[in-house]
């Protein structure tokens, strides 16, 4: 592996590191600040809102700027953010703050897969799957380490720590390679974006549930085992942390298979077989059978995502407008997730099986287009 790319995947690990560092105590953090329980979801409405809004001039910064300087930009904000953490007295600066995290994470999220793109046209499979190893593991790391530094040493230590992470990330982003400055054009509504470059949706797909089931099961997870399966809540942090790290273990080894086979066989089969699972989950009633579904799904994703991230990959590898579309199209995936945030609990209210069923039906959905064999190539785009 490339040193630059090694760096890149780094560089993801702790962004997503970042993200999770505050996760484990975060409604304590919150209580704290003055918040009813009902409050507690504003902090997470402005950190996806954040995230949401940067889609739109994240492509026209990495253009002016370049994916390398944009990326030191993002390192140093986010350290400056965990240091603000430390001196918040206020629930609506705490609010403002996650708002700003949000927008640099948001930014540079797209830099980074940016780069991930640029950087592998080699392997390219094998590294998606790196790539996309990158994002379990912060997520291992992230609540681990938040959870601990908290206990050991207070509030104040866990937000430094992520201030040194950001700081860390700062330094290294100097090995990126350097790029050439492309015309800044205006930047635009990411879905006028969406809509010239409709044909890649499909492609983009896979990417898309990655974030669509990790988010729905972050809701869903802790009220069905523990509410319908008769577990306890130390059995939802197993289900977590163990699909994260079989993921995580998984994807640099099923990556490689992308690269042998035909990447779009192995969505359609992974996909299809996904839905199946998913949606099995609402039929069974027995924390056996829920957890040999769960590893079963578990599988198949590691096995679905970095071929996803191949075939779109190839789609849009040196499109001039490529950093553009990936904004574009991650903002889409922002705003599917705060929809999700609305629809799910009041439908897992009505019933759990239909939650489950509507998300196996979405990975079935996000399967058909590579059904046929002519869909299976990647979509060529022009600019």
């Amino acid at each position: 592996m490339s040193r630059p790319f090694l760096v890149v995947v780094i560089l993801t690990t702790a962004i997503n590191t970042g993200m999770g560092i505050i996760i484990p105590v975060l409604p304590l953090l919150l209580l704290n600040f003055g918040y009813s329980t009902a409050g507690l979801t504003l902090p997470f409405i402005a950190l996806i809102l954040g995230r949401l809004i940067s889609r739109a001039f994240a492509g026209w910064i990495i253009r002016r700027f370049t994916d390398k300087y944009t990326v030191i930009g993002c390192f140093a904000l986010y350290a400056l953010v965990f240091v603000g953490y430390v001196h918040v007295t206020a629930a609506e600066v705490f609010i403002g703050l996650r708002f700003l995290e949000g927008v640099v994470e948001g930014i540079s999220i797209v830099c980074l897969t940016d780069l991930a793109i640029t950087l592998s046209s080699h392997n390219r499979g094998r590294r998606m799957g790196l790539f996309g190893s990158a994002f379990g593991l912060g997520f291992i790391l992230g609540p681990a380490i938040g959870g601990a530094v908290y206990e050991l040493l207070g509030a104040t230590a866990m937000f430094l720590f992520g201030a040194l992470i950001g700081g860390v990330g700062l330094v290294l982003s100097f090995w990126l390679p350097g790029g050439h400055t492309l015309k800044a054009t205006a930047a635009r509504p990411w879905l006028t974006v969406i809509r010239e470059y409709a044909a890649l949706l499909p492609l983009y797909g896979p990417t898309l549930m990655r974030r669509v089931l990790f988010f729905s099961f972050m809701i869903l997870l802790p009220l069905y085992v523990t509410g319908h399966l008769g577990l306890s809540a130390g059995h939802v942090a197993l289900f977590f942390s163990g699909s994260a790290i079989v993921s995580t273990i998984l994807m640099p080894i099923t990556g490689h298979l992308a690269d042998k086979v035909p990447a779009g066989r192995i969505v359609l089969l992974s996909l299809g077989l996904m839905g199946v699972l998913v949606a099995g989950f609402g039929v069974v009633h027995d924390g056996v059978w829920f957890t040999g579904l769960f590893v079963a799904e578990t599988l198949a994703f590691a096995f679905m995502l970095p071929a996803g991230m191949k075939i779109f990959a190839d789609a849009v590898d040196g499109h001039a407008e490529r950093s553009t579309i990936i904004g574009a199209f991650s903002g889409l995936t922002e705003a599917v997730t705060l929809v999700l945030a609305v629809l799910l609990p009041p439908l897992f209210a009505l019933d759990p099986k239909l939650t489950w069923f509507s998300l196996g039906a979405l990975c079935l959905v996000c399967a058909v287009p590579y059904i046929r064999q002519s869909e299976l190539r990647p979509v060529a785009v022009t600019g």
